[in-house]
């Protein structure tokens, strides 16, 4: 097969790959608006909303069941529909538990052509304590699906969760990295103070949150004093220049006026 032949189907296939992303994409339910709190403290109540729009563009999909699940404790999920068109809320429906599923998103039945999607519930205890990567927690994974157990995730979304302990532990560690960073661009050695962040780290993952801000507050002190010794020894070293400097000149003003002292002695002495 000739070269340009190939070239031909290398073209057709990127061509067939574009379209079917395009298809892809233009078919899939929409996120159209959401209001998902970033974090929330284990026990405090939590709530968070999406809207979905766009929900018959799959033609297979002119009938479908939303799912959802959350790790949210003591939840209730709210799924209203409303057709955009006129305002008017189609229906309503609250469900208890941790997973819902919702039938009543047919084209020929109703106008619905948005959900939201309202859960309720108490932010969940955290298992695994990790400072590098923020303790997560699925606030609500929606999922569209038909008779037959073919399905598409819609969205899924996160928060971070915290205790009160845990949170002032964070805190005080990203202080005392921003500290060691200010110490370190300073010029200020920091191998102490990085010691005392890497205990820090290591009790606040062990949940040892009281121990984890102290080491903390003492990481922050040494790269402060680091910080303080470098900008000490600059200035030191800056006088140091200075002096040199001044010799130097005063040096080249001595020499300056001895020269010239020379030349009038030797006038003298000639004439």
């Amino acid at each position: 097969m000739s070269s340009s032949r190939y070239s031909r189907w290398a073209i057709l296939a990127a061509v067939a790959l574009l379209a079917f992303a395009a298809v892809g994409t233009a078919v899939a339910v929409q996120v159209s608006e959401e209001d998902v709190p970033d974090e929330g403290q284990v026990g405090e109540d939590y709530t968070a909303s999406v809207t979905l729009g766009e929900l018959y563009q799959n033609p297979d999909y002119t009938s479908w069941t939303l799912r959802g699940e959350t790790e949210l404790q003591n939840v209730t999920w709210t799924v209203t529909t409303t057709d955009t068109d006129t305002g008017n809320q189609i229906d309503s429906q609250s469900f208890d538990g941790q997973s819902f599923n919702y039938s009543n998103i047919d084209a020929e039945a109703n106008d619905a052509n948005q959900v939201t999607v309202e859960v309720t519930g108490t932010v969940p205890s955290i298992e695994n304590f990790t400072y590098a990567d923020e303790e997560m927690f699925v606030v609500a994974s929606l999922t569209q699906a038909r008779e037959g157990g073919t399905s598409n995730e819609i969205a899924s979304r996160e928060a971070h969760h915290f205790t009160e302990e845990s949170q002032a532990a964070r805190e005080a560690i990203v202080e005392a990295q921003a500290a060691i960073d200010e110490a370190d661009s300073a010029g200020g050695d920091t191998s102490t103070a990085e010691d005392s962040l890497e205990s820090a780290i290591s009790a606040y993952e062990g949940e040892n949150f009281g121990n984890a801000q102290n080491l903390a507050s003492r990481a922050q002190e040494e790269a402060n004093t680091a910080k303080s010794n470098a900008e000490s020894t600059e200035q030191r070293n800056q006088l140091l220049l200075y002096a040199g400097v001044g010799v130097v000149v005063v040096a080249l003003i001595g020499g300056g006026f001895y020269w010239y002292r020379q030349q009038q002695d030797d006038h003298s002495r000639l004439g």
